[in-house]
C-alpha cells in the first residue's frame, strides 16, 4: 500500500466501524436523534475513502480493479457512494448504511488480509471492455447491497412495529410499503446493469480467450447470481412475492454475488478471471 493510501484507509476503516457501532446503538437503545450525526460519519469515512483510491492511483497508475484488496476497496466505495446518493435523494433512506456501513468494513478487512501490494496492470485488463464490465459489476453490486439494505430494515420495522411499543427509530425511515417497492426497484436496477455487466464480459472474453463463455468457475456462479435475482423479480412480478418473503429473497440472494466475487477464488484455483493477485 501506498503511504497516504494506508492513513486515509485506515481513517475510512474507522469512520465507518465507528458509524456501524453508532448505528447498532441508535436502534437498540431506540435513539434516534444520532442517526444524521452518523450519516456525516459515514460521509466523512467515504472522503477519506476516496483519498485512499486517489493515493492507489497516483502510485499504481490505474484504478483499483486487478486484484481482491483492490476490488474490495473500489467495490466498497461504490456500496457507500450509492447509501450517501438515496440518503441524499431521500433523508428516509439515509438510515440504510446500518446495513451497508458493516458489510463494507467486513469487506475491507477482508481484502486487507488478501494482498494490498502495489502491483502493475496485467496487459489483459488494459482494454475499454474491462472498464465498462467492471463498472456495471460495481453498479449491480452497490444496487443489490442496498435491496439487501432496505430487505435488513423492512424486516426489523416490521417486527418492531407488531410490537405494543414501537422503537422510535424505525420512525426515521419510509413506511413498509415503501421499502418494499424500493427493495424491489434496487433488485430491477441491479439485474440491469448485471446484465450489462455479463455482456461487456462475454465480449471481453471473446478478445481474451476466443470465445464468449468457457463456464469458468466465476463466470458461472456470476451467472447463478443473475439467474437467483431474475427468479426474484419473476416471483414479485408473477407470483406476487412482497413484504417479508421479498425482503428475505434480497438478502438471501447477496450472498451468491459474495461468493461471486470473493467466495470462488479462495476454493479454485484454475479460475481464468484475474480477481486476485498471486
Amino acid at each position: 500500500m501506498a503511504y497516504w493510501e494506508t492513513i486515509f484507509y485506515w481513517l475510512a476503516l474507522v469512520a465507518y466501524s465507528l458509524a456501524t457501532g453508532g448505528f447498532i446503538y441508535s436502534f437498540v437503545f431506540k435513539n434516534p436523534r444520532t442517526m444524521s450525526k452518523l450519516t456525516l460519519l459515514v460521509f466523512s469515512g467515504f472522503l477519506a475513502h476516496t483519498a485512499a483510491i486517489l493515493a492507489r492511483f497516483e502510485a499504481t497508475g490505474h484504478l483499483p480493479w486487478s486484484g481482491h484488496y483492490e476490488y474490495v476497496l473500489m467495490g466498497g466505495w461504490f456500496i457507500i457512494a450509492a447509501t450517501l446518493f438515496v440518503g441524499w435523494q431521500n433523508k428516509l433512506l439515509q438510515g440504510l448504511a446500518v446495513a451497508t456501513a458493516p458489510l463494507v468494513v467486513i469487506m475491507m478487512g477482508y481484502g486487507y488480509m488478501l494482498n494490498p501490494a502495489l502491483t502493475p496492470m496485467a496487459a489483459s485488463l488494459k482494454t475499454i471492455w474491462l472498464y465498462i464490465h467492471v463498472y456495471f459489476a460495481w453498479l449491480s453490486f452497490g444496487s443489490y447491497s442496498l435491496a439487501m439494505a432496505a430487505g435488513v430494515v423492512f424486516l426489523l420495522k416490521q417486527k418492531s412495529e407488531a410490537q405494543e411499543m414501537p422503537n422510535p427509530s424505525y420512525t426515521r425511515f419510509p413506511s413498509l410499503g415503501r421499502l418494499d417497492e424500493l427493495i424491489f426497484r434496487y433488485v430491477v436496477f441491479g439485474f440491469i446493469t448485471d446484465s450489462i455487466m455479463i455482456s461487456a464480459g462475454a465480449i471481453w472474453a471473446k478478445d481474451l480467450w476466443g470465445s464468449y463463455w468457457a463456464w469458468d468457475p466465476v463466470e458461472t456462479w456470476s451467472l447463478i447470481s443473475w439467474l437467483i435475482y431474475g427468479i426474484t423479480i419473476h416471483l414479485r412480478v408473477t407470483f406476487g412475492w412482497r413484504e417479508k418473503k421479498l425482503a428475505w429473497l434480497a438478502i438471501a440472494a447477496l450472498g451468491s454475488v459474495l461468493i461471486c466475487f470473493f467466495g470462488v477464488n479462495l476454493v479454485v484455483n484454475t479460475s481464468l478471471h484475474v480477481f486476485q493477485v498471486r
